[in-house]
């Protein structure tokens, strides 16, 4: 058994390559590795070895070239400094990956791809850097453990919990641009030769504490504040005060030190002056900490991302403070008080929930305090039972994290801003639901038209001789579509009465049953003058509507800007199938006024209209 202890990072890189393997496809326009803000940390390799530009020119290229038409991943990272262009982000993931970089630009010469930065080789390249990072971070987190007294056993049970029980894997596997498996790596790996640096002392290990702590700096500024884990890694003030007058003493290996971590925080000045002609630059505008209002709780607590809701291994893990305190009450307030800044600062960031797909991201960077946590937790659990049930839990909760990473991954979890509701609608759900769930305080009015079919109403509703009274969600009645009569029941009303503002949206909800598994099916939003189509919206519904079972569906649209005065809007469903029948039921169309304020003109989850066709 201790031979397949040895081998638990490898066992976990193994799982990891499984998984993206069953849940990337970085050849999909919409799926590739090098997203989101990963272009930006990126961009610093193919602008100097391929473009020359320094001003990233090349964005709108890659971005038409791999990335989808309707820039719905687009990422912007430049800003203007007043002097020129400058990429918000700090250089250092880009130094970690220039061997990856230079690894796909070779093998894109070998496999005849283009040799343009973007192409697959280096969206596979950096996938590959995560998967080596994550099994890195994972390999020092077990000898660490090991360091702190752990047995072969427990070290390779936690670090599999962290691997598996946390969003760690969701920002390995489907978004492995971002820097946290990296940052998550460096800081286990920072705590490691820290603990060697203070307990057995070398100076290789203050050169590589240095070097690390360095490129952490780089990466995430922030993160610099794990530089406060020292003196609980030192354990107490003598071992912490007689290691630092040793590393002072040795003048050499301190020069020694000191010189690679300038070469290495030259690199972004160097890069601020080649861009805006100045050395040091504030790169990321308007976005900020702001220390007067943190949002301390909702960055634990909130059901839009909340860390402990969505990685409940960390909140049970916190219990073990209690181990640290009864161990040593200098660890124990060195370590609260690191984890209360922490905190503080990442939750004072100007958009605290960092538009975060699992859980709370940021928080992945220190989860080797989380690992740290449990392994005093299980010593502060006296008997074999206690941990036996302890141990247990863990499993659950690993469980319970898979199946939000199989949800998250999938989309289940929508990716906008989530709320309660949001939360117990997809909470254990396999499947995604067509919802739409508007601000209450978004709406400055609202129209409603409804059916439950019973009726064969007149006036605006269409296709009334699709009701049929042979299979139904309520009453007796509901609407069939197939090969005969492809068009259900629905609505064409003007625009003009409607509405009281200039911000509008149409929220289109229904039941829906399709006898098969893969419906051809769509809601159809289409707004029209003088019966011509000037703007055709269509949601397909294949993905949220499961066989042979009436499911409800939310869809909601936005009205297009420019309509002319006689706008009027078709809503209708739509099933072009020669084979197979689709039904819908109790059919309700609300039109919403929306307050005309910037926060409301593209809410999250609602679809924003195809232009005006001129």
């Amino acid at each position: 058994m201790k031979y397949l202890y040895k081998y638990t990072p490898e066992f976990i890189l193994l799982v990891y390559v499984l998984i993206f393997l069953g849940f990337k496809a970085p050849e999909k326009n919409w799926d590739r590795v090098i997203n989101s803000d990963g272009k930006g940390y990126y961009a610093y390799l193919p602008a100097i070895f391929i473009y020359h530009d320094l001003q990233f020119r090349f964005v709108e290229q890659y971005e038409a070239q791999y990335y989808p038409a309707n820039r719905s991943v687009f990422k912007e990272f430049r800003n203007d400094s007043g002097t020129g262009k400058v990429n918000k982000y700090f250089p250092g993931m880009a130094i970690l990956w220039l061997p990856f970089f230079l690894f796909g630009h070779l093998l894109a010469w070998l496999e005849v791809f283009p040799m343009d930065g973007y192409s697959l080789p280096y969206q596979y390249s950096i996938a590959l850097s995560a998967l080596i990072f994550l099994w890195l971070g994972a390999r020092w987190l077990q000898k660490l453990l090991k360091q702190f007294g752990s047995g072969d056993r427990m070290a390779a049970f936690i670090t599999v919990v962290i691997a598996l029980g946390t969003n760690l894997i969701f920002f390995t596997v489907v978004e492995p641009s971002m820097s946290h498996v990296y940052s998550f790596a460096l800081i286990t790996g920072f705590a490691y030769t820290s603990f060697r640096l203070f307990h057995q002392y070398q100076p290789k290990w203050f050169i590589r504490s240095l070097l690390l702590i360095t490129l952490i700096f780089l990466i995430r500024p922030t993160n610099l504040v794990v530089v406060l884990l020292i003196p609980f890694i030192a354990g107490d003030r003598e071992t912490f005060s007689a290691v630092f007058r040793k590393v002072i003493s040795d003048r050499g290996t301190l020069v020694r030190g000191l010189i690679q971590a300038s070469v290495l925080l030259a690199v972004p000045v160097v890069l601020w002056y080649l861009q805006t002609g100045k050395p040091f630059v504030y790169t990321y505008g308007d976005e900020k900490l702001n220390l007067l209002h943190p949002h301390f709780f909702n960055i634990l607590f909130s059901f839009n991302r909340g860390w402990f809701i969505y990685t409940p291994v960390a909140l049970v893990s916190i219990i073990g403070l209690a181990g640290i305190y009864r161990q040593s009450r200098y660890r124990f307030y060195w370590l609260a008080g690191f984890l209360l800044l922490f905190i503080y600062i990442a939750s004072s960031w100007w958009v605290w929930y960092y538009a975060s797909k699992c859980g709370q991201r940021v928080f992945i960077d220190i989860y080797v305090v989380v690992a740290l946590l449990l392994l005093f937790l299980y010593n502060y659990l006296h008997t074999v039972g206690r941990k036996r049930l302890f141990s247990a839990i863990l499993v659950l909760l690993v469980s319970l994290n898979l199946v939000q990473f199989y949800q998250h991954a999938k989309w289940i979890f929508p990716p906008y801003p989530i709320t309660f509701d949001i939360y117990k609608s997809s909470f254990l759900s396999f499947t995604q639901k067509a919802r739409a769930f508007i601000p209450a305080e978004s709406i400055a009015g609202m129209v409603t038209r409804s059916t439950d079919m019973e009726t064969d109403k007149a006036g605006h509703w269409m296709n009334p001789g699709t009701r049929n009274d042979t299979i139904f969600h309520k009453g007796h009645w509901s609407s069939k579509t197939d090969k005969r009569n492809p068009y259900s029941m629905g609505l064409e009303d003007t625009l003009s009465h409607l509405y009281n503002t200039n911000n509008r949206m149409i929220l289109v909800k229904a039941w829906v049953l399709a006898p098969r598994e893969a419906t051809e099916a769509t809601l159809v939003v289409d707004y029209q003058s003088n019966g011509k189509s000037l703007s055709y919206n269509q949601f397909i519904l294949e993905k949220f509507v499961p066989s042979d079972e009436w499911t409800p569906v939310e869809v909601a649209f936005y009205v297009p800007l420019g309509l002319p005065p006689n706008g009027a809007v078709k809503v209708y469903f739509f099933n072009p199938s020669p084979l197979y029948t689709f039904y819908v039921d109790d059919l309700t169309i609300d039109f919403i006024s929306l307050k005309d304020e910037p926060d409301f003109r593209k809410i999250e989850g609602v679809l924003m209209a195809e232009k005006i066709q001129e």
